[in-house]
């Protein structure tokens, strides 16, 4: 399945690598950036694996992962992938991911912009 990423979940990668980078080194960076791909790979490839969480609460269709999940190791990631799957024009469907949180960050504060545009999020992030 195709895999997008909003401008808003791709500076909150690039800024979880920033600060990776800044506080844990080079070598760590490259390790969490790693994760980081192979979580987005996971969910392209199976979007309702069970390490997928609805979270409907955020609303309609709004699913996450944790990115513990990825190395199936606790504490192996500090970070949840949000995302949708959606119809494109093509009658394909394909996994929008809408932000990338730390797990002590309120989910709903955070990506409240993002889901407001849920309804434009075809043509708002191409």
């Amino acid at each position: 399945m195709k895999l997008r990423l909003t401008r808003k979940a791709d500076a909150d990668i690039a800024n979880i690598l920033r600060n990776t980078r800044k506080h844990f080194g080079r070598n760590q960076v490259l390790a969490y950036a790693s994760i980081i791909d192979d979580g987005l790979r996971m969910i392209a490839i199976d979007p309702s694996r069970p390490a997928c969480r609805r979270q409907e609460d955020l609303g309609p269709g709004v699913q996450s992962m944790h990115l513990d999940h990825v190395r199936g190791k606790s504490g192996s990631a500090a970070h949840l992938v949000f995302f949708v799957q959606r119809d494109r024009p093509d009658s394909e469907r394909e996994i929008v991911v809408i932000g990338v949180l730390h797990e002590r960050m309120l989910p709903r504060r955070h990506l409240a912009r993002v889901l407001r545009e849920m309804g434009e999020i075809g043509s708002a992030d191409e």
